[in-house]
Formats: C-alpha cells, sequence, structure tokens
C-alpha cells in the first residue's frame, strides 16, 4: 500500500536530540551563505555524463574526461558504488545486488590532483562474468573530494563566514545483456478530496528486468460522464525491480456527488498503457 513519503525511526537520546537540533541549525545558517557558491563554484566537470554499454563477451572500456573548472587545486578519489531510487525518486547509494556491476569496474587512476583549468582522463574497463542472465546491470563511479574549495562568503546582513565545499559526483554506468524485457504494473492507487481539491497517489512497479522512464496522467469523471479536471502525474524512470510512487493534487470545484479517478501511465519501452481508475473518495 502507498504509505507517508518519509518516517523517522528510533528514539534518540536527549543528547543527541540536542546535538542533531545545532547541526540542523548550522546547516540552515551555512545554507544561505553557500547558496551563491555552490551554484557558481561546481569544482569538476565530467563527460560523458552517463555510460551505456552492451555486455557480450568482451570486456568494454571508457574513457570519462574530468576537467577542474575552478581557479583552486582539486584532488579526488574515484571509487564505483551500486545505487537504487527510492520510492520518491531520491538516487541512494545501497550494497550491491544482483543488478549491481560494482564491483567489475576498475578505475584508473584511483585518486587525482587537477590544477587550475586542467584536464585529465580516468580509464574505466568493465570485466563481466563470463555467463550473466539477460537483463540490466548498473553502478556509479562516485568522485569524491579530497581537498574542498575554499569559499568566503558574506550575507546581506553582513554576517561573513569561511567555507571549504565539498561536490561529490556520480556517474551512471548501465550495462545490458540482451533479451531484455520491459514490464510494469500500477500496483496500488488512492485518491481522495475535499470540497476544492483531489490528492491522487499511485505505485508504479518496474516488474522487467530493465529500466523505464513512465509518463502519467489522470482524468477525474462525475457519475453521468462529465470530465470535471485532468492533468499530469509523475514522469520518471524506474530501474529493474524498482517503485516509484506519484503524487499529485489538483485544485477544483467538486459538488457533492460521485466522481471516478482514472490514472494512465505510458513508456516508449511498454507494449501496453498502464490504466487503473478507482472511485473518489471524500477525506
Amino acid at each position: 500500500m502507498i504509505g507517508p513519503a518519509n518516517r523517522i525511526t528510533g528514539s534518540p537520546s536527549r543528547r543527541g536530540a540536542r546535538a542533531a537540533a545545532r547541526l540542523g541549525r548550522v546547516m540552515l545558517v551555512c545554507a544561505g551563505l553557500a547558496l551563491a557558491a555552490t551554484r557558481s563554484e561546481a569544482s569538476l566537470s565530467v563527460s560523458p555524463a552517463l555510460i551505456e554499454l552492451e555486455l557480450d563477451n568482451s570486456r568494454p572500456s571508457r574513457v570519462l574526461t574530468v576537467t577542474n573548472v575552478t581557479n583552486q587545486e582539486t584532488r579526488y578519489r574515484v571509487q564505483v558504488v551500486h545505487f537504487r531510487f527510492n520510492r520518491d525518486g531520491n538516487l541512494q547509494t545501497v550494497p550491491p545486488d544482483e543488478h549491481s556491476m560494482a564491483s567489475w569496474i576498475k578505475c584508473n587512476p584511483r585518486e587525482f590532483t587537477l590544477g587550475p583549468g586542467t584536464t585529465r582522463a580516468i580509464r574505466l574497463t568493465v570485466l563481466p562474468p563470463k555467463s550473466l542472465p539477460p537483463g540490466e546491470y548498473w553502478a556509479a563511479v562516485w568522485f569524491e573530494p579530497l581537498k574542498g574549495l575554499e569559499a568566503h562568503l558574506q550575507d546581506t546582513l553582513g554576517a561573513k563566514a569561511n567555507m571549504r565545499v565539498m561536490t561529490n559526483i556520480l556517474v551512471p554506468v548501465y550495462g545490458r545483456v540482451p533479451q531484455v524485457n520491459y514490464r510494469c504494473e500500477l500496483a496500488d492507487m488512492v485518491a481522495l478530496r475535499t470540497a476544492d481539491t483531489v490528492s491522487i497517489a499511485t505505485r508504479v512497479i518496474n516488474t522487467g528486468s530493465a529500466r523505464v522512464r513512465v509518463k502519467g496522467s489522470f482524468e477525474i469523471v462525475a457519475g453521468d460522464g462529465t470530465k470535471a479536471g485532468e492533468g499530469l502525474i509523475g514522469e520518471d524512470m524506474i530501474l529493474a525491480g524498482g517503485e516509484r510512487v506519484f503524487r499529485q493534487a489538483f485544485v477544483g470545484k467538486f459538488p457533492a456527488k460521485e466522481y471516478m479517478v482514472r490514472v494512465r501511465y505510458e513508456s516508449k519501452k511498454l507494449p501496453n498503457v498502464l490504466g487503473g481508475q478507482t472511485v473518489l473518495r471524500q477525506e
């Protein structure tokens, strides 16, 4: 079933709660000061931003070109991690699973230093197992800063701060073994209304063996067939074995009568449209 977007578990100690509160205040103060710097001083440019491979019997290799786009020396460590997207679409690094190719990717060099405005190549070699089931596998090359950028900031009230800006960069790598299948399911759907708002939530699961990008739409129909509203409800990529919860609110006048909410999710990869409908319930 569709649950809350965020859930907090555990009971922190009183000391831990005070420390967390202090940290939260520091982060809020620094966020306003750092905004201009992080927008204008991304330390590393990486090209390409995404790599796609065919995992046949060969050992594919690629080159990432990294450029220091600042006027300060930068140092980075290169790691390979596995990742997934959570139900709200946020990327998370996770332990390797059956779809991970993190252990197959070798990077050279593993650490590097770049002077201002300089460029170098990072070579990737992929060593997949000899026999892999059809499907899609993935990982990400993670550029972790070992030396941050120095930033001297001042806000509109005159407060000054010296900060070290650390920019982490992830480059996804997708590998495909032929004969993948693309399949998704509309697993759950809830629609609630107040006097002037309809809130819709859907859950789409990727039950296939490769990522699929879906785009959703909805319509609200009265019992007599009159259309009372329509719009979009989410567009995102869902990895194999993953799921995504899409939420949308529609503002309008809904007199006290019966309504039906219908949703559709489409993708160029899917042979059929995912469709569903539910009665609009009073919240």
